[in-house]
């Protein structure tokens, strides 16, 4: 064997046996009958400092102030023999507006033979990161570096041999939604009496999928997908950054070498956060760093789990589903109108390290209640890489979705992706909705499933979900 795979094993093992993790085996067999030609790219897309940041409410000011650590744009690009192309762009950036994603669509189409409606665009959802603006020209420089990913990862297309493996994290993330003795639901955020919480409301989805891609004999790349919120940094940081999805690549950087490509997917992680309410919420990026490479681990470990793929086609499907509006109540509406009275007095309220303020409630009701009669759509996406699907869910999708989907795929590797192509609030599941009494006030059943936190109705996440698996069927 070569010396440097067999240097690479032992540190891989050094690695794993200091977080205490047992190293199962690796599967070297290898796909021979691959014809997909792959393409990875990274891209430091650069944000000028002093465009404001998104994920957290901050008051009046949300200007950066600095960089901590880079923001990337990291792309795949596969191809199969009859020259069909699909890509997929993962950027470090809290979220993405469906005008944005189509710009950067359009962008990539007319800079290259990939076609817009082949393109699937996510956010990684980390809260350090700037805010995606067509109308600022600033930010529309650093949107047009990130989709320039997909450009290069398009001209580094060589026949590749792609692979499969999986963990399981359960140390990382957590439920955010808690159950009281009382029957009402709190947040993780919130500064709450020993023993009044008895337990999360929900699960958390502990899957690792690790996708690797091996090109001309070497090991080049490595695509991950784990589903949890990327708020380490809460509104006290003020500076770019990837939060722990950047230290998960640099620690698997150090494994496998400072050009090895690691490119992270985040799950459906709506109701899924870092933050145990049993310990605390520490918002440093050594926390950041405990996190990020606790993930890497993992990863390595699915990694060495890895098993080849077959399948030989590439192919893209969308479906644009519709979806109804919740009503804002008459009731909902006076409430909302008294608080922006105090707010026209007084001004928004101060910054605030998690949650949003009742004033925010206040302005989104009313925004609500003008459209909340006209029937709206959100994009649902499916790409197939041979025996690899991709789904592409918008905003931010409630976890249970994510494990009913992959349960159902008839595809066996299915990467379940949310805040794809849009940005959309909360998806929540049916039952979250009556997780708490009655009333109309904000955060009577949760952050989640308040109006303005979510803008659709009840069963729309469900629906989201029953087209993706559709999909899958129909393009395996």
């Amino acid at each position: 064997m070569n010396p440097y795979f067999i240097l690479r094993k032992l540190i891989i093992k050094s690695f794993l046996a200091i977080t205490g993790l047992v190293l199962i085996s690796s599967c070297n067999n290898k796909n021979t009958g691959n014809e997909i030609r792959i393409g990875l790219a990274e891209v430091n897309y650069k944000p000028d400092v002093g465009l404001d940041l998104v994920g957290n409410y901050r008051g009046d000011d949300y200007a950066s102030r600095g960089i901590h650590d880079s923001l990337y744009a990291k792309a795949l690009v596969a191809e199969d023999k009859r020259g069909e192309k699909v890509a997929v762009l993962s950027i470090d950036i809290c979220m993405l507006p469906k005008e944005v994603v189509d710009f950067m669509r359009e962008y990539i189409a007319s800079n290259s033979n990939i076609r817009a409606e082949n393109v699937m665009i996510m956010a990684t959802h980390t809260h350090s990161g700037p805010k995606p603006d067509l109308n600022n020209p600033k930010s529309k420089e650093f949107i047009i570096r990130a989709a320039g990913a997909v450009l290069t990862a398009n001209e580094r297309l060589i026949p590749t041999k792609i692979s499969a493996g999986r963990s399981q994290e359960s140390r990382i993330s957590h439920n955010r939604r808690l159950k009281a003795k009382d029957g009402t639901t709190h947040m993780c955020w919130e500064k709450l009496e020993p023993g009044y919480i008895i337990e999360p409301w929900g699960s958390i989805d502990p899957e690792v999928i690790a996708i690797t891609f091996e090109q001309e004999g070497n090991e080049t790349g490595v695509l991950v997908n784990f589903g949890c919120h990327v708020t380490t940094l809460t509104g006290n940081n003020w500076l770019y950054s990837a939060d722990y999805p950047g230290y998960m690549a640099e620690s698997i950087k150090r494994v496998r070498g400072k050009d090895y490509v690691s490119m992270f997917c985040n799950g459906c992680c709506g109701n899924v956060t870092q933050v145990d309410y049993r310990i605390g919420f520490p918002d440093t990026f050594q926390e950041s760093q405990r996190i990020g490479y606790m993930l890497g681990v993992s990863a390595m470990e699915a990694m060495e789990k890895s098993e080849p793929l077959e399948g030989n086609t590439v192919a893209a499907s969308r479906e644009m589903v519709p979806l109804d509006r919740i009503d804002i109540s008459d009731e909902r509406l006076e409430w909302a109108k008294k608080i922006m009275k105090i707010v026209e007095k007084e001004g928004m309220p101060p910054i605030q390290a998690d949650g949003m303020p009742d004033a925010f409630y206040a302005k989104s009701w009313i925004e609500m209640r003008e459209k909340q009669d006209i029937i709206d759509s959100a994009e649902v996406m499916v790409i197939r890489i041979g025996d690899l699907a991709f789904v592409g869910l918008p905003g931010e999708i409630f976890n249970e979705f994510g494990i009913e989907i992959k349960q159902k795929s008839p595809c066996k590797n299915t990467i379940v992706t949310g805040n794809t192509n849009d940005k959309r609030a909360y998806f929540p599941t049916k039952v979250s909705f009556t997780q708490g009494p009655e009333g109309f006030t904000p955060y009577i059943t949760g952050y989640e499933t308040t109006p303005g936190s979510t803008i659709y109705e009840i069963g729309s996440g469900e629906k989201l979900a029953e087209s993706a698996i559709n999909q899958l069927k129909k393009i395996f």
